[in-house]
């Protein structure tokens, strides 16, 4: 499936796809290690994690912490927001434009932890 996604980005000379990814295995630590560390960790393949650590082999990047991500007891709600950059994109070249539900809006500043918003009922 993620392979279908890298082939529709490419195709549509996207710069790239942001998403979520839980920290499966944080359970392990989160009472000695707190989460920033776990995930600087992962990020240096110091730690494994058994989903994270797929991710970044596939070549995407962290770009921050999401708080009450999931109700995943394994990841203590946690899961951080990455980003995969298309190698292929050709900027100027023509792109498709691609909607995005605007349940889901994601703030992404300079703090450390980034939030994800929940969506309104009704949306």
């Amino acid at each position: 499936m993620i392979e279908a996604r890298y082939d529709i980005v490419r195709r549509m000379n996207l710069r790239g796809m942001v998403a979520g990814s839980l920290i499966r295995d944080y359970y392990k630590v989160a009472d000695r290690v707190p989460v920033e560390t776990y995930v600087q960790d992962v990020i240096d393949g110091v730690r494994f994690d058994s989903n994270l650590s797929k991710q970044i082999k596939k070549g995407f990047k962290v770009y921050g912490l999401i708080p009450d991500y999931s109700e995943a007891e394994e990841s203590l709600g946690w899961g951080v927001v990455i980003v995969w950059q298309n190698p292929d994109y050709r900027p100027g070249a023509p792109q498709r434009r691609v909607v995005t539900p605007s349940r889901y809006r994601v703030q992404l500043n300079s703090r450390v932890s980034r939030r994800v918003q929940r969506p309104q009922p009704g949306l």
